[in-house]
């Protein structure tokens, strides 16, 4: 049986490879948004789908383990004797941990992007439709503006 050290090494390691592959994916996501590319985006949001579900799969069985081992679920982990001359276990605990904030970041980037896509498009369909068009301007005190809405196409 392993020891403790060579386990948590390739727990960890499995779930870097998993959140790597994860950022590569949501970088795709990003260039295929980005040049409005519709086919690929359902792709990716399946693989995407996968790809999260083995990262919990992976993040459990991690934390299960950890659980087992009476370790803390935070950095504090590294501070047990068995790992205290262990650089590699540090080095792949922080790696996964960047990885973790790198993704966080860019799922942050692509929900924004959908938001502001998404508002865009209802404001382009009301506009279309010949509803009013409230471009939802505000002060800097957050206040409306004393603006004429917008009433969608304009009758000859």
């Amino acid at each position: 049986m392993p020891d403790i050290s060579t386990t948590f090494a390739q727990l960890l390691i499995s779930e870097l490879q998993v959140t790597q592959s994860l950022h590569q994916l949501l970088e795709q996501e990003l260039a295929a948004f980005r040049n409005r590319e519709l086919k690929p985006l359902a792709d990716l949001q399946q693989q995407k789908s996968q790809l999260l579900s083995t990262l919990q799969s992976q993040s459990r069985q991690r934390l299960d383990w950890m659980t087992q081992e009476q370790l803390p679920h935070s950095r504090d982990c590294l501070l047990r004797p068995e790992f205290a001359d262990q650089n590699e276990i540090k080095t792949l605990w922080q790696q996964l941990a960047d990885s973790y904030s790198a993704n966080q970041h860019l799922s942050e980037v692509l929900s924004e992007m959908v938001l502001k896509a998404r508002k865009s498009t209802i404001d382009q369909l009301n506009i279309l439709r010949g509803k009013q068009n409230d471009p939802q301007l505000y002060s800097a005190t957050g206040k409306a503006r004393g603006l004429n809405r917008g009433s969608g196409y304009t009758t000859a």
